[in-house]
């Protein structure tokens, strides 16, 4: 047993403590994680769904108020702009009242407005209340940190991989419901039935704890240690002996705290990775139905085009893609590790975005690439958000993942004016750009210092206040460069 000196020379015994991290690790995954995961999960695919709208309806309502490219554009940067808004302050007030609190009020708030928007009875009410729905979704990210926060290291990348079918299914959903609904019920309808799920998951949210890691952090080790004891009686283990160590009272970090000299050139590597992603993604999400018409009338025009049954049935198969390319990165995320995974996914989804500039491209070929372009891109999304919660310590996590997630969002709100502008005018241009983008998102991987793979998840950048040598030896070991 450790020792230490008292005042007076004499060698005391220091009872047993226990992180949180030690208490996970030890009650393993059982039915309540399993819980919190399936919850968080359905957040997650309710987010798809309405990301998915915006590429469906679009150019129904183009059609329907005989919009131009660019308000059409304007409708998903409403979205976008929201989620951008939203998220680092969404983070800020995840660290301080808890992930459950955040996720609750995500899920209502996107749920209301989402249902409100089948009620839009102009353009600019439209993007009024899809940018309401955005300030919503922009609190969803903190699902994947409520997960990384219960689930142990050794299952943490691959939970939260097989965890984005979830978003696929989401997106397929939508995609089935828009193909039953739209002809003859017409969008509103769509949009008003796409806002029933997120009522569900809001009610679920009520049967998920709140994250032991973040009561801890905020001081309130008793609660953890309630929520440890529940999950270990689910589980039928038992906690580490000894009593649970409370966090010394570490300040909850701010933006600043990014900066710090232990994640200084980490975010500055992250932010640009970040925005890529999301830059290509969504970008090739709400390109898709304008390639795949572009493909069936030859014109290159992309305007008042209504989806056809074929349209709906190629975003369906490219959309498949994502599970595929998912089922990839289990394969990769931990043997070659986060940051070659990363590496790989950018270059392969500038290779397959390269290739639609090929001319004379059949319809075949161009879902094949779409395919392509979409499994890398969401595998990529995913990547980004469990290296950025196991690269941040619990009490700047949220806050980390939030201004990310608004690097994402800030790319998102540009993306429209490429996919559903540029795209009308010149396909090849708008393909390299997207193409040159992922090789410079290939490239900040390769400067990125810290692995995470393997590497526990830290309490506090605080190492000194905490007296915790092992786990400054732990980030010392991860700060190693290639």
């Amino acid at each position: 047993m450790p020792l230490q000196y008292g005042s007076d020379g004499d060698r005391a015994p220091r009872p047993h403590a226990y992180t949180v991290e030690d208490a996970i690790e030890r009650v393993g995954f059982g039915w309540l994680q399993l819980r919190v995961y399936v919850v968080c999960k359905l957040i997650v695919a309710t987010d798809a769904m309405e990301i998915m709208l915006l590429s469906l309806v679009g150019p129904v309502v183009q059609c329907e108020w005989q919009l131009p490219e660019s308000e059409v554009a304007f409708i998903s940067t409403a979205v976008f702009f929201g989620m951008m808004v939203a998220s680092p302050v969404l983070g800020v007030l995840a660290d301080h009242y808890g992930r459950r609190t955040c996720l609750l009020f995500s899920t209502l708030w996107t749920a209301y407005f989402g249902f409100l928007t089948s009620f839009a009875p102009s353009y600019y009410w439209l993007l009024l209340l899809r940018g309401l729905v955005g300030i919503g979704m922009g609190g969803v990210p903190q699902g994947y940190a409520l997960i990384a926060e219960y689930v142990p290291s050794k299952f943490r990348a691959k939970m939260i991989v097989f965890g984005e079918m979830f978003w696929a299914s989401g997106s397929l959903f939508v995609i089935m419901l828009a193909a039953l609904v739209m002809p003859s019920l017409g969008w509103r309808w769509l949009v008003g039935i796409s806002s029933l799920p997120v009522f569900l998951a809001t009610l679920a949210c009520l049967f998920v704890p709140e994250s032991a890691r973040y009561q801890v952090a905020a001081g309130r080790t008793e609660d953890a240690l309630a929520v440890l004891e529940r999950v270990a009686a689910v589980n039928k283990r038992s906690l580490p002996h000894g009593s649970l160590k409370a966090s010394n009272k570490v300040p909850l970090a701010s933006i600043r705290d990014l900066f710090s000299p232990e994640y200084l050139r980490s975010t500055l590597l992250l932010w640009p990775f970040w925005f890529v992603v999301s830059l290509a993604y969504y970008g090739i999400v709400l390109a898709s139905p304008y390639l795949l018409s572009d493909q069936e009338d030859g014109s290159g025009s992309c305007m008042c085009h209504i989806l056809s049954s074929g349209d709906y049935i190629a975003l369906a198969t490219s959309t498949v893609g994502e599970v595929v390319g998912l089922l990839f990165s289990v394969l990769l995320i931990d043997r070659v590790g986060r940051r070659w995974t990363g590496r790989l996914l950018m270059l392969a989804a500038a290779a397959f975005l390269f290739l639609l500039q090929v001319p004379g491209r059949d319809q075949v070929f161009t879902t094949f690439l779409i395919f392509g372009v979409r499994g890398a891109t969401l595998t990529a999304f995913n990547l980004c958000f469990i290296y950025t919660v196991e690269l941040y310590p619990t009490n700047m996590r949220a806050v980390g993942l939030g201004v990310c997630t608004g690097w994402g969002r800030l790319a998102s709100m540009i993306t429209p004016f490429l996919a559903q502008m540029l795209m009308v005018f010149s396909v090849p241009i708008t393909v390299t750009i997207y193409g040159v983008m992922c090789c410079l998102a290939a490239l900040c991987m390769c400067f990125m210092p810290i692995e995470t793979m393997g590497r526990p998840m830290m309490q506090s950048i605080s190492y000194a206040a905490e007296g915790d040598s092992e786990e400054s030896e732990n980030m010392a070991d991860a700060r190693v460069d290639e």
